[in-house]
């Protein structure tokens, strides 16, 4: 666009024409043409909106809520999608839906959010209709249906939005609200995929894996996993991980076992984390580092990890690696236990029993004790007995109805 067009423009915008203001602001916010100044975008967004313009009313209510061009002002930006929304402006309506969804400048209303995202969604808006599909799948301000959120995760992905293809993938895969389908499924995760959703990536990767949908492919299972984890995929990067530690599909390579498990752990991932602490105390396939180990277990375990806060448990129990602390050791095997942890059941009840890092209680040792008893773990039926001998008959009774409560499938 030349000089003379865009100086034609300012004068017919100036003078109040609405598709000449539209069209300046979206040279100013785009920078293709003329000089990036979001000041003057906002200014004619502006102009047009007072005008009645529900495009521009729309557009300035984003810059308003996310403070681009001008300071950010929920209340302002929510005012502008309103009279965009008055129109039935599609994207205005999924921003006021949003705004509700997540609590942004107005109280948190999941069943307002709803409504607005499904007049959005109505009107065709993609980001809506996947919105909504999400909103009946998990039952978020709606009674869940699955039948439903297939629906509406349909017509999103016909749109081409990434994040419906994936779980209309993930429904067909499981069968969910739809009968199962991995062809389809598999093709919906592609189609995210070749966009690059990771996530999309990943699923496709454990398609091929498991040669469902498709014919089992190592090969192609590996390419897939990389993108994912190149793309920042945690659950890709560990697994990856995993592969090149124990050279599945790949030669064994330490190096760039630890770089990937590494790059999981520092994104939070807990097992990433758990495997990678274990690696580093036990020096087998990583260079020794306890320090380094006990602080990536801590990790795992502030994330109510088991297999981390039981190993990690029973390292400051005997002073294995750390400063021995047996009230701390005891803690987080209680934490496991609570968490679920089939073998901490046994090891909490071990401790309670021989008063190990807290007072000796035969009443819960019994309850945790039977608890690893049911799970099949060697060793708890032994003491069971032991501890039934020092109670009275009717107390070994109740005590046993109350794990039987407490363990109920």
């Amino acid at each position: 666009m030349s000089t003379q067009r865009v100086t034609e423009l300012n004068k017919r915008a100036k003078s109040g024409d609405v598709t000449a203001q539209l069209t300046l602001a979206g040279l100013y916010e785009s920078g293709e043409i003329i000089k990036r100044d979001y000041g003057l975008a906002a200014k004619w967004f502006f102009e047009a909106a007072q005008q009645g313009s529900a495009k521009a009313q729309s557009r300035l209510g984003e810059m308003y809520l996310h403070g681009v061009g001008v300071n950010q002002d929920y209340e302002k930006a929510l005012d502008w999608f309103k009279k965009a929304a008055d129109q039935d402006d599609p994207g205005a309506l999924a921003n006021i839906g949003w705004m509700y969804q997540d609590g942004i400048g107005i109280k948190q209303d999941h069943q307002k959010s709803y409504k607005w995202y499904l007049r959005a969604a109505q009107l065709g808006h993609g980001g809506a209709r996947y919105n909504v599909g999400y909103m009946y799948e998990k039952g978020i301000g709606i009674d869940a249906n699955p039948e439903e959120a297939f629906d509406w995760y349909r017509q999103a992905a016909r749109q081409g939005n990434s994040k419906a293809q994936l779980h209309m993938g993930m429904m067909l895969a499981e069968g969910r609200g739809t009968e199962r389908n991995d062809i389809e499924a598999v093709e919906a995760f592609r189609k995210a995929a070749e966009v690059g959703y990771d996530k999309a990536m990943y699923n496709l990767a454990l398609m091929y894996e498991k040669g469902q949908g498709v014919p089992k492919d190592t090969e192609q299972m590996i390419q897939w996993c990389t993108r994912a984890a190149e793309q920042g995929n945690a659950r890709a990067q560990y697994d990856l991980g995993m592969l090149y530690l124990k050279g599945k599909g790949v030669n064994k390579n330490h190096e760039s076992a630890r770089m990937w498990l590494e790059t999981a752990a520092e994104q939070g991932y807990a097992r990433a984390q758990y495997v990678l602490g274990k690696a580093l105390i036990r020096g087998n396939a990583f260079d020794k580092d306890i320090q380094k180990g006990v602080k990536w277990l801590q990790a795992a375990a502030e994330q109510d990890y088991t297999k981390a806060q039981l190993s990690l448990g029973k390292m400051y129990m005997e002073g294995n690696g750390v400063e021995q602390d047996e009230e701390q050791g005891y803690a987080l095997i209680y934490a496991a236990a609570n968490n679920g942890s089939k073998l901490a059941c046994y090891s909490l009840g071990m401790l309670l029993y021989t008063g190990r890092g807290t007072e000796k209680n035969l009443h819960d040792a019994y309850l945790w004790l039977y608890g690893a008893s049911k799970f099949g773990i060697k060793g708890a039926d032994r003491v069971l007995t032991k501890i039934e001998k020092k109670l009275r008959a009717a107390d070994v009774m109740e005590l046993k109805q109350e794990a039987t409560t407490m363990f109920a499938d």
